[in-house]
């Protein structure tokens, strides 16, 4: 099959897939500036620069355009959430520099998509009463928690954090801080110093002393 590269042009599918993520895009922003409250499908297609016909060509319900928003703005966040966490195939001994990195990664992912945090927490109210966002979210907090718990338990194992942890718990700690300190900085921005807390968080976790703590096999 003739590629649209080699031909020098851009296939109806990829300018589908283009035209479907200028839609989910202009929701997002929207959504950023209005609410969930305040999303009107109008309002997506004009940002978007189409018609509402093509909105709906693409999103048939307003729920497949719900999920589709709550996949999408996720996918902003866990995307980055699972490249420092994939670093653990160099082995147990790095799981702590794996989780620094982690919530470094997690401050520069919010950083660099100022609106992920309002959004998010416009996902989240929503899903309370939502049954297609909750299942949505649920997900993606699933996977993400069990990629950190993978952390804190070859961390544990190698030593480098402290041999008394429970996993599941204190994963569960982790992506809560992270979540929580996007929270309150998202209100005010002066709230606290990221990086200090997430230096507290790192020094909890580690083995007391500094001591490698003892394998646990």
């Amino acid at each position: 099959m003739r590629s649209a590269a080699a031909g020098g042009k851009t296939s109806s599918t990829e300018l589908g897939a283009a035209r479907r993520r200028d839609l989910l895009e202009a929701a997002y922003t929207l959504i950023a500036e209005k609410g969930l409250e305040g999303l009107r499908t109008r309002d997506i297609a004009a940002r978007a620069g189409v018609n509402i016909s093509t909105l709906h060509y693409y999103f048939g319900t307003k729920d497949e355009l719900l999920a589709a928003i709550v996949t999408h703005v996720t996918d902003k966040f866990v995307e980055a959430q699972r490249r420092p966490a994939g670093q653990g195939a160099a082995g147990p001994a790095d799981a702590r520099a794996i989780l620094r990195a982690h919530l470094e990664s997690a401050w520069r992912t919010f950083q660099d998509n100022p609106h992920l945090a309002a959004v998010l927490q416009e996902l989240s109210v929503r899903a309370q009463r939502d049954p297609a966002a909750q299942a949505a979210l649920r997900a993606v907090h699933k996977e993400w928690n069990l990629a950190v718990e993978h952390l804190v338990r070859q961390g544990v194992r190698g030593g480098q954090l402290r041999s008394d942890l429970d996993p599941r718990s204190a994963a569960r700690v982790v992506t809560s801080f992270i979540i929580g300190a996007m929270t309150q900085l998202g209100i005010d921005s002066e709230a606290f110093d990221f990086h200090l807390v997430s230096d507290e968080l790192d020094r909890w976790l580690a083995p007391a002393d500094g001591k490698r703590a003892r394998s646990r096999g």
